[in-house]
């Protein structure tokens, strides 16, 4: 008796603090489609720990027990499981940038298991395929019953392989924390949900599925206090961060440079199209940036530094690298705008700064160098 109370007490708990967070979650206004799907996951789970708890004061004989009832108790709470995986599996993609999933034949396509994992349970009932009650009343387990507990494992073992391996092999140190946490949030409720199935009245899967969303929501909030909100890159904040990371720790065979990217004429384009617009001219340096990045995107960080002047922290082989980087953004930036047909012309100019590691120097220094080189190019074009 007191495991069964123990078990709704964990539930309860669990339920508090989701209820929590998908109350902030409400009360903010970002409205992303990740954030929609984050905001299912928490109401499904939310359901699940509370028809979980019915299903356990059922078996510990609090409620009144029948053959229906027993039934239904299973059925629904494994539903909502089903559902609940598909939803982290949707979180993690949409995450991951996989545009096809926000799509009706995606969704479509994704569903299928969900499909299949329902008719399965559903079939229980008359057929005892999956599970069935013996003449005693106790829950008894059936050939398919593996199949049924693979499928919500699938989905969230798919995220989590995904999730490491973006991690890295992704540019944005801001992305590298996110796929790295992408890759744990689905394991913890697959973890857990195989405890759960061991050790039946130990409410391990809703302290795991619990976790799991609050380490999610906390790497959102995060992440929105490290990212330009404008340029989708790196902020200020997180730049300083990841330069002092790298600085104390040299990597092997690389240089470390830092590179100010300054937007010419920006105050013009303000003036005489308006701030509107000149905001869409950072949004094309920083896309132009992100494109140039591509080709070693694990050894450039691209971050806004204010107003309309970018950092790029670079580790390359040669300085030859940097160079052709430089070129290759002013490149990008002129085809972007041209590709935009915006009325007036946007180039940017570079500043590039090697860090001595013999010759240590704080990061004001170093992009007071950088700044330097930038203006000796400002002059040289003037």
């Amino acid at each position: 008796m007191t495991e069964v109370l123990f078990y709704v007490e964990a539930n309860i708990a669990c339920f508090a603090i989701l209820g929590l967070i998908l109350y902030k979650i409400n009360q903010g206004i970002d409205r992303q489609t990740s954030t929609v799907i984050l905001r299912r996951l928490i109401i499904v789970l939310l359901g699940y720990f509370f028809t979980d708890s019915i299903w356990v004061l059922l078996e510990g004989g609090y409620l009144p027990r029948t053959p229906i009832i027993m039934y239904i108790s299973l059925i629904v709470p494994y539903s909502l499981i089903v559902c609940s995986s598909f939803f982290w599996f949707a979180y993690c993609e949409i995450i991951q940038h996989n545009k096809f999933i926000i799509t009706k034949k995606g969704q479509m396509i994704a569903a299928i298991p969900i499909i299949i994992a329902v008719t399965l349970i559903i079939s229980a009932c008359f057929s005892g395929v999956v599970f069935y009650f013996d003449e005693y009343g106790r829950l008894q387990y059936g050939p398919l019953y593996g199949i049924m507990l693979l499928i919500p494992v699938g989905y969230m073992a798919f995220a989590s392989i995904r999730g490491f391996y973006r991690a890295y092999h992704e540019g944005r140190y801001m992305d590298h924390t996110v796929y790295l946490v992408i890759g744990v949030f689905p394991l913890i409720p697959i973890i857990t949900g195989v405890l759960q199935v061991i050790f039946l009245y130990i409410p391990f899967m809703c302290f795991g599925a619990t976790f799991s969303v609050l380490l999610v929501y906390l790497t959102t909030l995060e992440n929105l206090i490290s990212m330009d909100s404008l340029t989708q890159v790196n902020n200020r904040n997180q730049m300083q961060r990841y330069l002092i990371r790298k600085m104390r720790n040299e990597t092997p065979g690389l240089s470390l440079y830092l590179m100010i990217v300054d937007v010419d004429h920006f105050r013009e384009i303000n003036e005489a199209f308006g701030h509107i617009e000149g905001d869409r001219a950072l949004v094309r340096v920083a896309n132009a940036m992100k494109d140039a990045c591509q080709a070693h995107r694990n050894r450039f960080f691209v971050s806004r530094y204010g107003g309309d002047e970018f950092i790029i922290i670079a580790e390359t082989e040669y300085k030859g690298e940097v160079n052709w980087l430089s070129d290759k953004i002013r490149s990008n930036v002129t085809h972007m705008n041209e590709k935009a047909d915006s009325p007036y012309e946007l180039s940017v100019c570079v500043g590039i700064a090697e860090y001595d590691y013999s010759n240590p120097v704080p990061i004001p220094s170093l992009i007071a160098r950088a700044d330097t080189d930038l203006y000796h190019m400002k002059h040289a074009r003037s």
